[in-house]
């Protein structure tokens, strides 16, 4: 259930869920930090197989949703791990009002991860805005909806024709990394925005996990030139 990609940091993909009759793959990711606590991103579907293969890395302190988007399980999550702290940015919490949240996330890590994931909020589209992270000792960018890399394979078994034609076009595809037209097409104040990327790509990643598509391996700083040339 959990592939570790590198030192302290694991991935685990979910089932498919439908956003707007067009199915998405889900995928988390799980971080552990320096005191030992679980740093959990987009959390998938809790069943019995995932959380024991999670609790056995440790114990889960923080459930962290990057976009309003991803909110679907977190519910389950913190109904399991009462003593989790629930994150989001602005529109996450505003929109589940029925959690309740330890705080709203923007530029800033709280103290809980400072210094070990690094994080850049980019609320320039009125479509979505999203917290994209990285993580300091397994040099991993990670990213919920701004850059999707489906693969070929994926396409054909669950896209429509029609929808599979756009994604290609408009290159939400493996090998470019696309976000969304919507989020291209509603992007605001660029220049600061841009500064953020370029800051996120000197800091070298390796790897790059997202939350719909494929895992880039390696060479994760020239991936994400390419997934945000639209902006650079």
């Amino acid at each position: 259930m959990l592939e570790q990609l590198g030192p302290d940091i694991w991935i685990a993909d979910g089932g498919t869920v439908s956003f707007f009759g067009i199915a998405y793959p889900t995928r988390m990711a799980v971080v552990r930090l320096a005191d030992g606590g679980l740093w959990v991103w987009s959390p998938i579907k809790l069943g019995r197989d995932i959380e024991a293969a999670v609790s056995a890395l440790g114990p889960v302190r923080h459930l962290v949703s990057p976009n309003k988007l991803h909110h679907l399980f977190l519910g389950q999550w913190s109904a399991r791990f009462p003593e989790a702290k629930l994150w989001g940015p602005a529109s996450t919490v505003a929109k589940i009002s029925q959690l309740h949240f330890s705080g709203t996330l923007a530029d800033r890590a709280p103290p809980d991860w400072a210094g070990q994931i690094d994080q850049y909020y980019f609320d320039n589209s009125r479509f979505l805005d999203e917290l994209l992270f990285f993580h300091r000792e397994s040099r991993t960018a990670i990213v919920g909806d701004y850059s999707q890399t489906f693969s070929d394979a994926f396409l054909k078994r669950e896209w429509p024709w029609w929808a599979r034609f756009l994604a290609k076009r408009v290159k939400m595809v493996e090998g470019w990394g696309y976000p969304p037209l919507e989020v291209r097409m509603t992007f605001v104040h660029r220049a600061a925005a841009r500064a953020k990327v370029r800051a996120l790509i000197a800091a070298d990643p390796e790897r790059v996990v997202v939350a719909h598509g494929e895992i880039v391996r390696g060479g994760g700083a020239e991936y994400l030139r390419r997934a945000f040339s639209w902006l650079l």
